[in-house]
């Protein structure tokens, strides 16, 4: 991975200050044991530790206390390490999680994202009866996801992935995170078009932009993307349901529309939600402690303490689109230094993801140049599949 030589945080200025949003979710790692051994995973440090009842209970105590009073939603996202090797955990934290949010009366929901591996009967009734919104994370075809996801013994997990699919397509809300690496790119549309043929319907891309990515993984995955695009047009014009995030086309919406949208934060991370680990430390996001190794400068304190409010703020800040510097990754203005808040598409990209920023330019305002450059060849493919669906609709 690529990665910043200072692990010192950047403390930056930034005025003026916000009024701090209220959480409305909590990211809990209900473990962080998980039972593959994926190569470029941001959690470095697996322990066989688990969260523990009274983490749970003090979690749910600081979104309570946290939570706006007029606000009536909560939502719960279960995260690992691999959630599923503690069905127990999931159920507690569903049952007690829906107790509370009635107590202040909320609704709660709940997601997930879960390697696939050990999708059980039991694992689908538990899921289903919490009706817990189920992402299957992998990086594509059989070449592609076992090139890095593998067991301890060096084992592949696609084909056991393949085995428990059919329980996993009957998950509530399911969908499929792909991961691209430069060292998968070539398989995407490829992977793509397998998915589709296993029935999938709902895709999602999510690049891994901490890695360095050469003029000539670009240039492949704009030939890649141009691929999905055609599956995309293919698939509709067939009349069958599908969605791919990033070409996902409205016939009457414009392309740049999606952009336009005056976007105040780049994510949730610190803003609406905090992750909590297993010990009970609070962090912006799950990637915080993977890409630091749990350090000090990125935790912002623990269920049993409290939220250091000037540590949230920091990153509160560093996460309003105001606030990024501009990745300066113009595909057709090399020269482009404006800052993000004045791009075209900020409203797709908010900045980058700030956990990414902070890693690999220490500082977590500043992008690199991957996420804006890939969002780019992404929009291009968009539009030219918005004006080809349109015209064949007029």
């Amino acid at each position: 991975m690529t990665r910043s030589a200072s692990r010192e945080p950047v403390l930056v200025e930034l005025t003026p200050r916000v009024s701090t949003p209220h959480l409305s979710a909590l990211s809990l790692q209900v473990t962080d044991a998980c039972n593959l051994a994926c190569s470029y995973c941001y959690f470095y440090e697996k322990e066989p530790v688990a969260i523990t009842p009274e983490i749970v209970d003090r979690a749910l105590d600081l979104l309570a206390a946290d939570s706006a009073p007029e606000s009536t939603d909560w939502h719960i996202n279960l995260f690992g390490g691999e959630p599923t090797l503690r069905g127990d955990l999931i159920d507690h934290i569903c049952r007690e999680s829906t107790r509370r949010a009635a107590a202040c009366g909320k609704q709660v929901t709940f997601s997930m994202t879960t390697n696939g591996t050990r999708f059980t009967p039991q694992m689908l009734d538990l899921i289903t009866g919490h009706d817990i919104a189920t992402m299957l994370s992998i990086d594509g075809n059989e070449q592609a996801h076992d090139r890095f996801r593998r067991y301890l013994d060096g084992r592949g997990s696609y084909r056991k992935i393949l085995e428990n699919l059919p329980r996993l397509m009957q998950a509530p809300h399911f969908k499929v995170r792909l991961t691209i690496s430069p060292m998968t790119v070539e398989y995407l549309s490829a992977s793509v078009e397998e998915l589709l043929g296993l029935g999938i319907r709902d895709i999602a891309t999510s690049p891994v932009a901490e890695q360095e990515w050469t003029p000539a993984h670009f240039a492949e995955f704009a030939a890649q993307w141009q691929r999905v695009g055609a599956l995309y047009i293919r698939e509709r014009l067939a009349g069958a349901p599908v969605s791919i995030k990033g070409i996902d086309s409205l016939d009457e919406e414009e392309p740049l529309s999606i952009c336009a949208g005056n976007r105040e934060y780049g994510c949730g991370a610190a803003t609406s939600f905090v992750f909590v680990n297993v010990f009970g430390d609070l962090y912006p996001c799950h990637r915080f402690p993977g890409y630091f190794s749990k350090s000090e400068h990125v935790r912002l304190g623990s269920v049993f303490t409290g939220i250091d409010a000037d540590r949230r703020m920091h990153y509160v800040m560093a996460n309003r689109a105001s606030s990024k510097k501009g990745c300066h990754a113009f595909v057709g203005s090399p020269g482009e230094t404006g800052a993000c808040g004045d791009c075209l598409i900020q409203g797709v990209c908010g900045g980058s993801c700030m956990a990414i920023n902070e890693f690999v330019t220490g500082d977590p305002t500043q992008p690199p140049s991957v996420p804006g450059r890939l969002e780019q060849i992404k929009l291009e493919v968009l539009t030219q599949v918005h004006e080809y669906l349109a015209a064949r609709a007029g």
